[in-house]
């Protein structure tokens, strides 16, 4: 009975967008292993340690390729050639991984906090950092020798969740320009380090099948822990003695000024002022009554109809004929429905609404309430009829005489009730008889 023989199945390279020159790697493989790296016109020269002699026939020092294929007199760089094991087998000698962080990552506070100062201006205040937390947060980059020898190195990066990294934020956190850590790296237990790396092989597994279903992953040349700073803290703006805070919390190259959201106007600034009573807003909105001279906030202003100027609603009342706020000291009284009103709705010494009467029917609705509340009324005719947000003002005529009336709206109370000639302009204010007469 015959059996067939398996096939092989050949290991592939993961796909993967982030690739590097061999060369370049090499170089950086030496310097985590401590090794420096002269580089002249085309050679990169490496001092071997006594103890790294042996395995390249006692040679004090290797020449190298700067990029590319290895020339005549230099090393080649081959995976499966002696300097390409050599490498691989010193990076795994040194641990399961080796450390690594961003090489224009900000380390300390300053280098985190100056930017964000320089954003802010607090006016007749300061700025200071109220707490700012520094943290190391392990991502993992795997590297996978290319399909032939020369190929590019390919990358592929673990973010600490485990979760792939996206193409986009590789180069913005500097996952694709490390440098190493020699001496004292950020502690990372035998567990975490597993489950990253078996993330990693995940990854670069089902980057692998995209081009063949049953394919195998070769196995990474290096594994490198990269320790990405994390920032976290708030500044505190400070004007006499009110306080306000910004929290901030991102990878610290990541780490941009946000703009302050006010608590009372809810704008978004960088530039910050306190009011009178004390309240820190945004500088856009804090100003200054023209009546008082008292900075607060722009929305708690109204614009004088008459004036124009911007004052705290205190210092006005609403205009019944404009309905605007007017300031109290720009109000007179209309001589004809005598209503205090602003002086811009005056002319001639009536205001807007005793200009602007309309001729109206007996069933206008507004009619009717007067009519139905004094019903004396009901006996004129030709009525004509105006309105401001208090009052109604209606006029009537019989053939020699013309009536006014002034009318609450609330209440249908009578505030003004007088009588005119048909061809004068003055009106008589009606005595207590006279008003009993006409309203019943």
């Amino acid at each position: 009975m015959s059996s067939a023989a398996s096939p092989t199945v050949r290991p592939v390279v993961p796909e993967s967008v982030h690739r590097e020159d061999p060369a370049q790697f090499v170089r950086w493989g030496l310097a985590q292993l401590g090794l420096a790296v002269q580089l002249g016109e085309r050679d990169a020269i490496v001092e071997l340690a006594e103890a790294d002699r042996a395995a390249f026939a006692g040679q004090q020092r290797l020449r190298l390729p700067q990029k590319g294929n290895a020339a005549a007199g230099q090393e080649p760089l081959d995976w499966d050639g002696r300097f390409g094991r050599w490498l691989v087998e010193r990076l795994r000698t040194s641990g399961a991984a080796v450390h690594a962080r961003p090489r224009t990552q900000p380390m300390t506070v300053t280098d985190v906090t100056g930017a964000l100062f320089s954003a802010y201006q607090v006016e007749g205040g300061q700025l200071h950092l109220a707490g700012c937390q520094l943290s190391d947060h392990p991502f993992l980059r795997l590297s996978f020798a290319g399909d032939a020898p020369g190929d590019a190195i390919r990358h592929i990066y673990v973010a600490p969740d485990g979760s792939s990294v996206s193409d986009e934020l590789v180069p913005q956190l500097g996952l694709d320009d490390l440098t190493p850590i020699l001496k004292l790296p950020p502690r990372l237990d035998d567990h975490a380090l597993r489950s990253l790396v078996g993330a990693g092989r995940r990854i670069a597994t089902k980057q692998s099948t995209v081009r063949d279903p049953g394919a195998a992953t070769v196995e990474p040349l290096a594994a490198a822990v990269v320790w990405v700073r994390h920032a976290e803290g708030r500044l505190q703006f400070t004007i006499g003695k009110s306080t306000a805070f910004q929290a901030f919390s991102s990878w610290a190259k990541l780490l941009k000024p946000q703009p302050f959201v006010a608590k009372h106007s809810g704008a978004s600034t960088f530039h910050l002022a306190a009011t009178d009573d004390r309240r820190i807003d945004a500088a856009e909105q804090v100003a200054v009554c023209e009546e008082s001279g008292r900075r607060v906030l722009r929305q708690e202003l109204v614009e004088c109809g008459v004036t124009h100027r911007w004052v705290l609603p205190d210092f006005t009342d609403v205009c019944p004929v404009s309905g605007r706020p007017v300031l109290r000291h720009e109000f007179v009284g209309c001589t004809v429905c005598k209503q205090r009103v602003s002086k811009g709705v005056m002319a001639e010494g009536a205001c807007a609404a005793c200009r602007s009467l309309t001729k109206v029917s007996k069933d206008d609705p507004r009619l009717v309430w007067i009519l139905g509340e004094h019903a004396g009324l009901d006996r004129w005719s030709r009525w004509q009829l105006a309105e401001s947000q208090t009052v109604y003002i209606a006029e009537a005529a019989s053939l020699l005489k013309r009536l006014l009336i002034v009318v609450e709206k609330e209440t249908l109370a009578v505030k003004r009730l007088a009588q005119a000639n048909r061809l004068s302009s003055t009106w008589i204010d009606a005595s207590e008889a006279e008003r009993a007469d006409l309203l019943n």
